[in-house]
């Protein structure tokens, strides 16, 4: 699984912290945020800025330390070639 794709299914997972990200993946915070950057002009990602309509009905609401990751995309996968027959 590349890069794109495992910070992908982490943030699906719920996990948006860029530092926490970077550990799971053994990559530096500065590559993570480049990733997510990349997603975030995919479409498969947007940033919530702490404060915004969204935060009314997050359950962290009382205990965030500010803006936050949501995965919004869908994630296809092509097939190989030999498996349209």
């Amino acid at each position: 699984m590349g890069k794109l794709e495992e910070t992908l299914r982490l943030i699906k997972e719920g996990i948006s912290n860029s530092k926490e990200i970077a550990r799971r993946m053994d990559i530096s915070v500065e590559e993570v945020n480049g990733i997510i950057k990349i997603l975030e002009s995919m479409g498969y990602i947007e940033k919530v800025e702490f404060g915004s309509p969204a935060c009314e009905s997050c359950p962290l609401k009382k205990i965030c330390p500010g803006s936050c990751i949501h995965f919004k995309g869908e994630i296809y996968q092509l097939r190989k070639s030999n498996e349209y027959k």
